[in-house]
Parts: C-alpha cells; sequence; structure tokens
C-alpha cells in the first residue's frame, strides 16, 4: 500500500466489512495513471476483495469556476470513461446541472462502500469539502497526497527559505524514487 505519510485519515470511522466497494473520489488528481491516491484504493479493493467504483463530479459553483477549466475536466471525464470501460472499475463521472444538484452524492455512493479514499490537497476550497465529507460519512475517509514526490506533510514543518526546502529534498528525495505510483 501507499507510504502512510501520504495517508490521512480523514474521519475516525471504521472500514466497513458489509460494504460492496472500495469508492476512490477523484478530486484534485483527476487521472488514472501515476496516482498515489488511485493506487491506495485499488490496494484496498484487493486487500477487501471488492470492487473499486470511481466517482469523479464536476461542481458548477465553486470559486473560479468557468469554461476553460470545465472544458479541461470534462475532455479528461470522457478519457477517464473511455478507459475505464476496458476494465473491471466502475467510473461514475458527475456533472452538475445546477447549484446544488449534486448535494448527497457522495454520502449516497459511501453508503454501499467498504470506505472512501480520495486525494488530500491542502489548497483552493478542496481542504473544506474533505473535512466536510468525513464529517457527514458513515465509513472511514482517507485522504492521499498524490501530487509530488514527496509528501507535503512528510518534512513535519514548514520552510520558511526555498534553499532550507532545497537541502531537505537532497536528503529525502532518492529513497522516496522508490516508492513511485502506477504509471498506468
Amino acid at each position: 500500500m501507499t507510504s502512510s505519510d501520504r495517508v490521512r485519515a480523514v474521519n475516525d470511522r471504521p472500514v466497513s466489512p458489509a460494504g460492496r466497494y472500495v469508492l476512490y473520489w477523484m478530486t484534485a488528481s483527476r487521472r488514472l495513471a501515476w496516482s498515489f491516491a488511485l493506487d491506495r484504493a485499488v490496494a484496498w479493493a484487493r486487500e477487501l476483495k471488492r470492487p473499486l467504483m470511481v466517482l469523479e463530479a464536476l461542481r458548477c459553483d465553486y470559486p473560479w469556476a468557468n469554461d476553460r477549466l470545465h472544458r479541461f475536466v470534462l475532455d479528461g471525464m470522457a478519457d477517464h470513461a473511455a478507459q475505464l470501460a476496458r476494465g473491471p472499475v466502475r467510473y461514475y463521472p458527475y456533472v452538475e446541472p445546477a447549484r446544488g444538484h449534486g448535494r448527497g452524492l457522495l454520502a449516497a455512493l459511501a453508503a454501499d462502500a467498504a470506505l472512501v479514499v480520495t486525494d488530500d490537497y491542502p489548497a483552493f476550497f478542496l481542504p473544506r469539502m474533505i473535512t466536510a465529507a468525513g464529517e457527514r460519512l458513515s465509513v472511514r475517509l482517507e485522504a492521499v497526497d498524490a501530487h509530488g514526490l514527496v509528501p507535503v506533510r512528510a518534512a513535519g514543518r514548514e520552510f520558511a527559505r526555498a534553499h532550507a526546502f532545497r537541502a531537505y529534498l537532497q536528503r529525502t528525495l532518492r529513497e522516496r524514487l522508490r516508492d513511485l505510483p502506477v504509471e498506468a
């Protein structure tokens, strides 16, 4: 499974042994390759001997929503649907038709899941959204830092200067290169 310093339990709920599938809620790392979060969801699905479902949703009312960004996401969703149609993973793309119409979708899908895995991203509206989801879900929600070779929380501190961060990265990067996500 993915290294433990990439994974954060968002809530203290248990994994549901009665869950029919593992749900990967794709939020920030909208890709099927090179994704630590997707790898984590796949590992859970194998361990629990459950199928994997991928939920990729697009809200219409978040800050800075625009046609250009939505076109990019929609094109990616079409690619994901085509790629996943060839295999055992169930893909659930959802585009919110009007503000608030997607409310409750994640909770409804999570109600039948063993657990939910999502992307951990420290910016934009995503931290608040993931925290709120963790409070509402009745199953375990894990957030996986999938955005770089070194997880944001791995250092255990903030760097005031780029020089200090580079020195830290030079000491730790070689080990991190042994733990890469699946290419495809």
